[in-house]
């Protein structure tokens, strides 16, 4: 097999696995719906022919829109991983552990606290966006631009602590209003029940600018990826890409926080799984991110539904998995360290 033919086999497996990931995940669930229930639904629906049997209600109006946000959101926070570690030049880099997430959550409670989400659709992905990237400035100027793994990690530890607490105490204070708290835990435990159309519509956007964005900066952070040095002596403008950076993961972490909540680990592990699956370039490990990271968040939701009587929340669930993995890529790193 040439290499072209290995490269389209390759995209297509994992176009594929998306695609039956998102087929299996429209029948899970109550309701004993087949394919063709599906098939026939998303017919109506594109057609504009609703009906208010059951199928169309439970799968249109409820079952898509979860889905397509579960797949914009896998595919915003695992390219927002990609970009991260490009940018720092650290695998180890990632909006949760980094306190990116949290810095964004802090400022959406921050705006449910003042009442400014009720003011108009728009204010709440803003609010999470502006967050994500004060913490990705500030993380930038205090652990400085030759951090070792260990500071960046630390700094990150600090400002996720710091933004965890400010989210905390405007809790605390706010605990006998039932609406506000009950809306502040789901947006810091991450849910997708009860997202339909609308938030697929002010998501959208944000997200989608954000990720096309993130693939124009692939030529950039290849370059950075020589060292810093190297990429000044080819021309390029770091500060310039800082900024541009700091935006775009403050578009996709900012909007995916907004529409859902806090999911953390995404953007940790996909990276790494994709640059085993791809050859080397922020092009393709930023293509194969977003499907694997899209495919993942579907798998994630799908067993949190199939296991309703628990009720188990998916940022819940991709913490367990993703800081299980990150242990042991620290023990992994720590071993590759000691053996040289």
């Amino acid at each position: 097999m040439t290499d072209v033919a290995r490269g389209l086999w390759r995209w297509a497996v994992l176009a594929g696995l998306l695609i039956a990931l998102a087929g299996a995940a429209t029948v899970v669930g109550p309701g004993d719906f087949g394919l063709g229930d599906v098939a026939d639904v998303f017919r109506r629906g594109l057609a504009g022919t609703p009906g208010l049997d059951r199928a169309f209600v439970i799968l249109w109006e409820l079952r898509f829109p979860r889905l397509v946000l579960v797949i914009l959101v896998g595919a915003a926070l695992a390219a927002s991983g990609v970009v991260t570690q490009g940018m720092f030049r650290n695998p180890l880099a990632e909006p949760g552990l980094l306190g990116i997430s949290a810095g964004a959550a802090a400022a959406v409670i921050l705006g449910f606290a003042w009442g400014l989400d009720e003011r108009a659709l728009w204010v709440t992905p803003a609010l999470a966006a502006g967050g994500a990237s004060i913490v990705l400035a500030l993380l930038y100027l205090l652990a400085g631009r030759q951090a070792s793994s260990a500071v960046l990690l630390l700094t990150g530890v600090a400002l996720s602590s710091v933004a965890g607490a400010v989210g905390t105490c405007v809790l605390s204070l706010s605990l006998d209003s039932w609406d506000f708290s009950r809306k502040a835990l789901s947006w810091m435990l991450g849910s997708f029940d009860g997202r339909g159309w609308s938030h697929v519509g002010w998501t959208l956007p944000p997200i989608v600018t954000g990720l096309a964005v993130a693939m124009a900066l692939h030529r950039q952070l290849d370059v950075l990826f020589l060292g810093e040095e190297t990429a000044a002596t080819m021309g390029l403008r770091r500060g310039r890409l800082r900024v541009l950076v700091a935006l775009t993961v403050g578009l996709l972490v900012g909007a995916s926080t907004a529409a859902v909540g806090v999911i953390g680990f995404i953007g940790l592990i996909v990276p790494h799984v994709a640059r085993q699956l791809v050859p080397a370039g922020h092009a393709r490990v930023l293509a194969a991110s977003m499907l694997l990271g899209a495919s993942l968040l579907v798998v994630v939701d799908t067993v949190t539904r199939a296991i309703t009587p628990y009720h188990v929340a998916p940022g819940a669930l991709t913490s367990l998995v993703g800081g299980s993995f990150f242990v042991w890529l620290l023990h992994r790193r720590r071993n590759e360290a000691g053996s040289c």
